[in-house]
């Protein structure tokens, strides 16, 4: 029982990336709820660091933790510039709609950077919209600033000790999810055998749908190989200097 509730869970959320992606966000956005209440933070303050803690946890998509760590790090002066930018053009209507049609169109020219400039621009782009959305004023900049930081600590903290993701178990657990959709399909073409004229459509589609499930997780695998992991890549890293043919020290003779 313990085992088919396993690989039923493993089959519906391959690798588990919806589930933890959806522990960190939450667990995020509660850790910094809650250290904000201990602090008798206002509601703004509170709304600010909610919603900070949620963009600073989805926007970051690469696989590799060093380079998250790299991200979300990059990310906190942008948030801290642009919340401020947003204080100070609060009250000039203007010029704070110009700037945020300029903000747009650099969050979006951002993605051809990559997953780096993709998470840059939109922490950029929804800070400065919270800004406007909490009324932001520079003389509350400091108070708001170490909401920001707080939920971007958080996130940091549930990303990389409470709920951590190594490019390695992601692989282990996609193969799991395999190898429980390869038995569904299974399953279901044996229920497609037995099935009579009346549950033929259904039998079909069942078998359809498990055919699509098996290649998504396929397309995820072939997806994860081509990230590599740590180990594969120091693997290929040797393999190519091995190959590298190396020339012979200057001054030395060659002899036929």
């Amino acid at each position: 029982m313990r085992a088919r509730l396993r690989d039923r869970i493993a089959a519906s959320d391959p690798g588990l990336l919806r589930l933890t992606a959806g522990l960190r966000t939450v667990g995020a956005i509660a850790l910094t709820l809650a250290v904000l209440a201990l602090l008798r933070a206002d509601v703004h303050l509170l709304v600010a660091g909610a919603m900070a803690a949620m963009v600073a946890t989805f926007a970051i998509r690469e696989k590799q933790l060093g380079a998250q760590a790299v991200t979300l790090a990059l990310g906190l002066p942008v948030a801290l510039a642009s919340v401020s930018l947003g204080a100070v053009l609060n009250a000039r209507l203007y010029a704070g709609d110009v700037f945020f049609v300029v903000l747009i169109f650099c969050a979006v020219y951002g993605r051809r950077f990559g997953d780096r400039g993709t998470a840059l621009g939109l922490i950029g782009f929804q800070i400065y919209f919270l800004s406007l959305f909490v009324g932001a004023e520079v003389s509350a900049l400091p108070t708001l600033c170490g909401a920001i930081a707080l939920a971007f600590c958080s996130s940091a903290l549930l990303r990389f000790a409470v709920v951590p993701a190594t490019p390695t178990g992601v692989l282990l657990r996609l193969r799991l999810a395999f190898r429980a959709r390869l038995a569904q399909l299974v399953s279901a073409q044996l229920d497609l055998l037995d099935a009579g004229p009346d549950d033929m459509d259904k039998a079909l589609e069942a078998v359809r749908d498990g055919t699509a499930r098996l290649h998504e997780t396929a397309m995820m695998i072939q997806a994860q190989l081509e990230e590599g992991t740590p180990t594969s890549r120091r693997r290929g890293s040797c393999s190519a200097a091995s190959r590298t043919p190396r020339s012979p020290p200057s001054g030395s003779a060659c002899c036929c």
